[in-house]
């Protein structure tokens, strides 16, 4: 992120359909801004757009289930690392890498819940709170200018990411996740065939080396799930042919 602040910036205002300002208002909203283009200093988004739209019906339709009171913004970045990222205020990034291992819609609806609730559940930003970040930052926005603001937000609120959350967490966002896209229409299954995707990447693919030290196992989120009750939750009957036909479209342009 250093020396690019502009450059970010523009990024997500294009292609993330934000109408915020660069600083918002809300304590919330300034550290999710700072956050998100902190991964993106690392990881561009990808500029498909028919991809980025795709991604925020399915986000969206999970995400409202549970908080229609964000601004979703749901967007795929260029990394062939299997990881996702939510930030306060409604943002979620997807990795392509991860992106590429799911198989169906409900695979991607579970990825998109489990990350809205990190948001709606306020899990980083609480992290952050907790850390006096806020306030920390604050002093700071007293005496520099927008460019710098940006720049301190986002050296501080990297450090959610590279720590992680308590597996507290992880297991709620796990379970409130799975209640979300079963309430949309998907198939609560697809969370534990998911969990099993990432089983076998586990301890021999460098990709998943960033998922693996911020997350529980993928075996532990699985017992957690069966313990709450996943298998008891309703099924769909059948996938409709019009979801499966656009998963395959989006797949197919990236």
């Amino acid at each position: 992120m250093t020396g690019k602040p502009k450059k970010v910036v523009a990024w997500i205002l294009l292609l993330l359909f934000t109408a915020v300002p660069v600083i918002a208002a809300n304590d919330e909203d300034k550290i999710g801004q700072a956050a998100t283009a902190q991964i993106l200093g690392a990881a561009p988004l990808l500029d498909t757009k028919s991809v980025q739209q795709y991604l925020n019906l399915v986000g969206s339709s999970v995400a409202t289930m549970s908080s229609p009171g964000y601004r979703w913004r749901f967007a795929a970045i260029k990394s062939d690392a299997v990881n996702a990222f939510a930030a306060p205020g409604g943002y979620v990034l997807i990795s392509v890498g991860l992106l590429k291992i799911l198989e169906n819609e409900d695979e991607l609806a579970f990825v998109m819940a489990h990350e809205a609730a990190h948001v709606y559940r306020k899990h980083h930003y609480n992290v952050v709170k907790r850390q006096q970040l806020v306030d920390q930052a604050a002093k700071s926005l007293q005496s520099m200018d927008k460019d710098n603001d940006l720049s301190v937000l986002s050296n501080l609120s990297g450090q959610m990411y590279a720590r992680g959350l308590d597996k507290g967490a992880e297991y709620e966002a796990d379970r409130l996740g799975v209640q979300a896209m079963t309430q949309a229409g998907y198939d609560p299954a697809a969370a534990l065939s998911v969990l099993e995707k990432l089983m076998e990447l586990q301890g021999s693919d460098p990709r998943a080396e960033l998922l693996f030290s911020t997350h529980p196992s993928p075996a532990s989120r699985i017992d957690q799930l069966i313990t709450a009750g996943i298998e008891k939750l309703p099924r769909p009957k059948q996938r409709a042919a019009q979801v499966e036909q656009r998963f395959r479209i989006f797949r197919a342009n990236f």
